[in-house]
């Protein structure tokens, strides 16, 4: 593990209106000392809520690629507001854990179901989306390798569980210790803060307190902790995990790690 290093509460977030946890991955220090290069990859929350001066940012920025990990019902309701010019290609790629679809959640609430609003769950769910979307992991991974690809941004809807397992294979692959993977992840709940707050007002009005709520709208730790154990003991290494699941090849990783570290 590496040792981390104090950081601002939002590192390399873009200060965009209409996206609080869109930031660059850039930044983390490999253990073989080598740094993640800035500006060619970034995570994000939803993109449906884009202003006209977000896009022309994001147009500035010279991005190349968005990957929207939203399921299809996600991606319907709220669809990704990018330039209409066609500069910004949008990749959809759907992650959804059986039947559990974050379109639906609030509904499933109205209707009494809540036994899922649990760390349990959610530590099941992210175990989920390692076995099951390995070719996902892959899709994404083999565009950031490609230069022509680059800036690109992936994302799910909060940036936070879909988005986090996502970086944390991309850190992984780079080198990146796993403190500074959880430091990473934790900056969800710093940069979503603000917009959460409604959010919570919804669900006390339906009588679900903060501390129910919060496995489901922060960014807990547990899951990913053991989402790392479940890849170590069934892996062995990202590296396995990336050759065997995600349907990578060493050329790829080698690329990832040529473009991406400096």
């Amino acid at each position: 593990m590496t040792a981390s290093t104090s950081r601002p509460l939002c590192p390399q977030r873009v200060p965009l209106s209409g996206a609080v946890n869109f930031r660059d991955l850039g930044g983390y220090r490999a253990v073989d000392g080598r740094q993640v290069k800035r500006g060619l990859v970034f995570r994000s929350d939803h993109l449906s809520r884009l202003t006209t001066e977000d896009q022309q940012m994001l147009q500035r920025l010279r991005f190349k690629v968005v990957c929207d990990l939203r399921t299809v019902q996600e991606q319907q309701r709220q669809p990704d507001l990018l330039p209409q010019d066609g500069s910004i290609r949008l990749i959809p790629l759907p992650v959804q854990a059986g039947s559990f679809d974050p379109a639906l959640a609030i509904d499933r609430l109205r209707s009494g179901d809540r036994d899922w609003l649990s760390l349990d769950f959610f530590i099941n769910v992210y175990q989920q989306y390692l076995d099951d979307f390995g070719p996902v992991w892959g899709r994404v991974l083999r565009l950031i390798a490609a230069p022509a690809n680059l800036p690109l941004v992936f994302h799910c809807t909060g940036g936070k569980d879909r988005t986090g397992i996502c970086a944390t294979l991309l850190l992984l692959t780079l080198g990146v210790g796993e403190d500074d993977i959880f430091l990473d992840h934790d900056h969800s709940n710093a940069c979503n803060a603000e917009r959460l707050q409604p959010i919570y007002a919804r669900f006390a009005d339906l009588g679900i307190g903060p501390e129910q709520a919060a496995p489901y709208l922060q960014a807990p730790r547990e899951p990913l902790a053991a989402m790392l154990t479940h890849l170590r003991t069934t892996y062995g290494t990202i590296d396995n995990y990336l050759l065997s699941r995600a349907g990578l090849d060493e050329a790829t990783l080698a690329a990832l790690r040529a473009n991406l570290l400096e």
